[in-house]
C-alpha cells in the first residue's frame, strides 16, 4: 500500500513515519460473514458533505484528514442515528493534498452502504479499506437501483464481496462480473446484511 503526499518538504517526517507502516499492510478481501462480523456499525445513507482539514497529529506532525458525513437512512447494525461522520486519512487542503492508495473516495450526493470499523481511531474507518465500502447505482437501461462495489463493479452475490477490487483472479469466470440488471438491489441487500446480523448472535447462543 502506498502513500503520497505532495509538497514533500512541509510533511517529511509524516511520510517518513507513516510509509512503512501502511506500506507493510496488505489487504485481504474478506468474505461476507467477515465483512459483517468485523463491522462496528452497518448505514446505509446518501453523502451530505465532504470537508478536509489540516490537523496535527498526536506527535506533532502536520497531517490531513477528510470528513464524510452521511445522512442515514437505515442502520443495518450498530446504533441508529440520523447522520454519522468517517474520518478518513487524505485529503486535499488548497495545493496540499495526501493521498492513500486503496483510500475510498467520496462525494457529495454519493449514495452507499458502509461497513464501518474503529471510525476516528484506524486510518480508514472502514472494513479492509474499498471492500467496506458499497456504492448504489442507477441502471438508466433498466430504471432500477443495483448496488456496485467500490470499483463500480456490480455485486451479484454477497459472495462476490471477496473478489479482489483491482482485476479478477486466474479461474473466475467472467459470468461473475455481473451486468447492472443482474446485481444485487439495494433492498436485497440490506435483507442479506441484515440476516447475516441476525445469525451471528443466533449461532454463538448455540455454543
Amino acid at each position: 500500500m502506498l502513500l503520497r503526499l505532495l509538497r514533500p518538504l512541509r510533511f517529511a517526517l509524516l511520510v517518513a513515519a507513516l510509509v512503512p507502516a501502511l506500506s507493510a499492510t496488505s489487504v485481504v478481501p474478506p468474505s461476507f460473514p467477515e465483512l459483517v462480523a468485523e463491522a462496528d456499525a452497518i448505514y446505509s445513507g446518501r453523502v451530505t458533505a465532504v470537508e478536509a482539514r489540516r490537523l496535527t497529529a498526536p506527535d506533532g506532525s502536520p497531517l490531513i484528514k477528510t470528513f464524510v458525513t452521511f445522512a442515514v437512512e437505515r442502520a443495518l447494525k450498530g446504533t441508529a442515528r440520523e447522520s454519522v461522520t468517517l474520518e478518513l486519512l487524505g485529503g486535499r487542503v488548497g495545493d496540499e493534498q495526501l493521498r492513500v492508495s486503496g483510500m475510498p473516495i467520496f462525494a457529495v450526493g454519493d449514495r452507499d452502504f458502509v461497513f464501518v470499523q474503529r471510525n476516528g481511531v484506524q486510518y480508514c474507518p472502514l472494513v479492509a479499506l474499498g471492500h467496506g465500502r458499497y456504492r448504489v447505482l442507477r441502471d438508466q437501461s433498466s430504471d432500477r437501483d443495483y448496488v456496485a462495489r467500490d470499483n463500480r463493479r456490480p455485486l451479484a452475490t454477497t459472495s462476490d464481496v471477496e473478489l479482489p477490487l483491482h482485476g479478477l483472479p486466474a479461474g473466475v469466470a467472467p459470468a461473475r462480473a455481473a451486468a447492472p440488471a443482474a446485481a444485487l438491489s439495494p433492498d436485497a441487500f440490506a435483507a442479506e446484511i441484515a440476516a447475516e446480523v441476525a445469525r451471528v448472535p443466533a449461532v454463538r447462543a448455540r455454543l
